[in-house]
């Protein structure tokens, strides 16, 4: 029998409408879903999920973070549902499933449609979004000098009209 494994990374009730789409793409694989503690109980309601494994952290998932009790299981298909179309959003769940032994990754986005990605899309995904901060902090930095000169600019005419006006 093939593996499957979810990393839950999404609300219980999305996990509900992508599993029928997740089962009819993958009919002759076992399920397993990761999922933090908290979501054990809310897990087991799942009668088509084979094995439940527990995150052993409270913070996100994440790369660095890896989920040791996984580290000799192999997977044939790794799936990170997603709460919006593209993945925007989730680098850290892709990044984590790289740790993960697994012949194929997919995601299951809102409307459950399933794509395949590589590790190398994974690392590109990382690397723009690491470029997109970058010039986030510029532009913040740019824009934030800029406001202040114009504050201080402002401030200072505003002296200087007040001093020509009681002359």
């Amino acid at each position: 029998m093939k593996k499957l494994l979810i990393i839950r990374s999404v609300s219980f009730q999305q996990l509900d409408h992508n599993l029928k789409a997740i089962k009819d793409k993958f009919p002759e694989h076992e399920i397993h879903l990761l999922t933090h503690e908290h979501g054990k109980k809310l897990a087991e309601k799942y009668k088509d999920i084979k094995q439940i494994w527990i995150y052993p952290y409270k913070e996100g998932f994440g790369y660095t973070r890896k989920c040791l009790d996984l580290k000799d299981e192999y997977f044939d298909v790794v799936i990170v549902p997603c709460t919006n179309l593209s993945g925007t959003g989730f680098i850290n769940v892709f990044l984590f499933s790289l740790s993960i032994h697994a012949k194929e990754r997919y995601k299951c986005n809102l409307i459950s449609e399933i794509k395949a990605f590589s590790k190398v899309q994974v690392m590109f995904w990382w690397i723009r979004s690491q470029v997109f901060k970058i010039i986030s902090l510029c532009l913040s930095g740019i824009v934030g000098t800029i406001g202040f000169g114009i504050f201080f600019l402002c401030k200072a005419l505003g002296k200087l009209r007040l001093h020509k006006s009681r002359s």
